[in-house]
């Protein structure tokens, strides 16, 4: 988003954030259907979001990050496109969130009132990240472009660290070994 507009880069986050959250709320309500429809098990499902996970992490790791490029911004159709992927998908509602919201709201186990709750906190997520993506600019300026690929190889590392343990945790529920 670097070589938008503030008013863009605003925008963008309000979409992305927007999209995310239908998304995420798409999966809580049928995701586990849709698993079940594809004869998809959990921990196989587990298992690919970890690994896809992984992917993403060692990217944020080992990528430099992105120089603006020389595209002009000046569709709305262009900043809804960026909203939409990579902003919305993979980065917010990623394999991660999509897997975590699918297990944390199993219709089989959980009342509708929980799911609501559910949904609820995911919105109050969605408006935190939105303020962020707003004062990006100002925590940029702060910790400067060194400061700022730091955060990220941390966070990656971080993920990293996240998924790995996701594709453990099932594999050894798939092996019946002792939790990790």
């Amino acid at each position: 988003t670097s070589e938008m507009t503030k008013a863009q880069r605003h925008k963008a986050a309000v979409l992305a954030c927007f999209f995310a959250f239908l998304i995420l709320v798409f999966f809580i309500l049928v995701g586990r259907a849709l698993l079940d429809a594809m004869e998809i098990s959990e921990l196989s499902f587990r298992i690919a979001g970890g690994l896809v996970l992984f992917m993403y992490a060692t990217s944020m790791i080992f990528s430099e990050p992105r120089t603006p490029q020389a595209i002009e911004v000046d569709s709305d159709k262009h900043v809804a496109s960026m909203a939409v992927y990579p902003l919305a998908i993979p980065v917010i509602a990623g394999p991660g969130a999509i897997l975590t919201v699918v297990i944390l709201s199993d219709n089989n186990r959980h009342i509708l009132s929980q799911q609501a709750v559910t949904i609820g906190v995911i919105a109050v997520l969605m408006l935190i990240l939105m303020v962020l993506f707003w004062l990006g600019d100002y925590v940029i300026r702060v910790i400067g472009a060194s400061g700022a690929s730091l955060i990220r190889r941390i966070m990656g590392l971080i993920l990293a660290a996240l998924s790995v343990d996701i594709v453990l945790t099932a594999l050894a529920k798939w092996l019946s070994l002792p939790p990790i």
